[in-house]
């Protein structure tokens, strides 16, 4: 493959990744629900179910379809993620390489803490395949599993980094203006709003839509063929050190 081809190759992986990510977690968002009508029960603060819940969920009929499912394609999209970030840093490092760096760096940390948290929610599941009359001892056992504490909750604190990292980068292309200004607030209002309402989906759900309405943009552009990418028109661009 030619110096050329390489690049043009690893430009449509770039703005592939962007897309995908967010179509992952939307897709991961919606399985939750199996209705409309319980999509739009809103509520603004999360309760956990009891335990003894939550085990009656893993042993259900749907429990494939809304917790195993959902959380697998959450995990999936983690490499996406990583893609996504490092695409856009190096979309943004020419015009703002302090807000491309800072935002990549934190989100492939976090990301790496996200992943563990996600294998360790999906490993949780296999508790709904002991039989029936084992119901108490896989309801002490998943009691002591998700105690916050420990690398549980060493990986779920840190892999809020990923998002920060996202909000950082869309600080970065506010201000450098290389893609619609619109773009970088939908960028940093979807990762706040996944952040803030972490585990409610519906809230989640619109977080990632928001997200993916703001990196449209950045794959259209990488996609013109452009490696560095065009003002707004009429707008001076700024070099943001």
């Amino acid at each position: 493959m030619t110096h050329d081809g390489a690049k043009s190759a690893l430009r449509v992986a770039g703005a592939a990744s962007v897309v995908l990510f967010s179509l992952m977690l939307i897709v991961a968002f919606a399985l939750h629900y199996t209705s409309v009508g319980e999509f739009f029960e809103i509520s603004l603060r999360y309760v956990q179910l009891p335990i003894e819940q939550t085990i009656a969920n893993f042993m259900g009929d749907e429990a494939g379809r809304t917790y195993v499912w959902p959380h697998l394609i959450a995990y999936l999209s983690v490499p996406m993620m990583i893609a996504a970030s490092l695409t856009i840093g190096y979309f943004l490092f020419e015009r703002a390489p302090w807000y491309a760096l800072i935002g990549s760096a934190f989100t492939v940390t976090g990301a790496v803490f996200l992943g563990g948290v996600f294998a360790a929610w999906l490993s949780f599941a296999a508790l709904g395949n002991l039989p029936s009359d084992q119901t108490d001892s896989a309801v002490a056992a998943l009691r002591v599993l998700t105690e916050m504490q420990g690398p549980l909750a060493l990986s779920t604190y840190l892999s809020a980094l990923s998002l920060l990292g996202f909000m950082v980068s869309a600080v970065g292309l506010f201000r450098a203006r290389v893609v619609p200004r619109w773009s970088a607030v939908s960028l940093f209002l979807g990762n706040l709003m996944i952040l803030v309402f972490m585990d409610l989906d519906n809230l989640m759900l619109a977080g990632a839509v928001l997200m993916l309405a703001g990196l449209v943009p950045v794959g259209r552009s990488l996609l013109s063929g452009s490696d560095q990418p065009a003002v707004t028109p009429g707008v001076p661009a700024p070099q943001i050190s």
